[in-house]
């Protein structure tokens, strides 16, 4: 039995339900056009995007920085999930997640099954 057929289509969406902002993204769809489900991220994919969250550049994440990259996962409570990121990685207790604390918060956000959508 073969496989179905799966594209990636590049599709836009309008995120702010202007007519002036349009974003593009990759979504997979099968043959009829119907988008498949939202596969997990990977720990190199969540790695990046919370290095992506250190908006000063100080190559630490603040729990501020923490709760939007959260946010930026669909987290129903991002303030919530920052905090107990920061309990669970921040080993040295500095209040910041250094860069040798990363695999910890990456350890947590993927048990929280986060996806690509």
């Amino acid at each position: 039995m073969a496989p179905p057929n799966i594209v990636v289509a590049t599709k836009n969406i309008n995120t702010d339900h202007t007519s002036e902002s349009v974003s593009t993204k990759n979504v997979a769809l099968d043959f009829t056009g119907k988008r498949l489900v939202d596969r997990p991220y990977d720990d190199k994919q969540l790695k990046e995007m919370f290095k992506r969250q250190d908006a000063n550049g100080d190559g630490r994440l603040s729990r501020e920085e923490l709760k939007n990259a959260f946010a930026s996962f669909g987290s129903f409570a991002p303030g919530w999930r920052a905090f107990r990121a920061l309990r669970h990685a921040d080993k040295n207790r500095n209040g910041y997640v250094d860069e040798d604390e990363l695999d910890y918060v990456v350890k947590y956000a993927a048990k929280r099954g986060y996806k690509i959508k």
